[in-house]
């Protein structure tokens, strides 16, 4: 897919959601930041990325981008545009290296406790 159409599909859906949620938007602009300057709360991004991810039938999260770096409209448009680059090396390699070695550490130190934590939290 052509960098201009996954922009485009992008901006499309950021309008659409904002439009569902009664933001005023004047057009996407690549700066403007999705939560503070547009409005979105974690719930709108996590919608976006969803209809992003069945409509481009990709998801840049799960081994090119770090979910935490995306800020603004452009950083949106250059996670989805990596997925269909030859050659996809993700700028932000050593954020997502550090964000996996995180989940992994937190994975390690709760496993002991997991089985307990959800019969706990079933019980509850």
């Amino acid at each position: 897919m052509e960098n201009e159409a996954v922009e485009q599909l992008v901006h499309e859906v950021i309008e659409k959601v904002a439009k569902e949620k009664k933001l005023e938007l004047d057009g996407v602009h690549p700066g403007q930041r999705l939560v503070s300057d547009i409005g979105f709360k974690s719930i709108d991004l996590a919608r976006i990325i969803a209809i992003l991810e069945i409509r481009l039938n990709v998801d840049p999260f799960s081994k090119l981008v770090p979910i935490t770096s995306i800020q603004t409209a452009a950083d949106l448009v250059k996670a989805y545009q990596l997925c269909f680059s030859p050659n996809p090396v993700s700028a932000f390699d050593p954020q997502l290296d550090h964000s996996q070695s995180r989940a992994e550490a937190r994975l390690r130190s709760s496993g002991p406790n997991r089985g307990e934590l959800r019969k706990r939290a079933k019980s509850e």
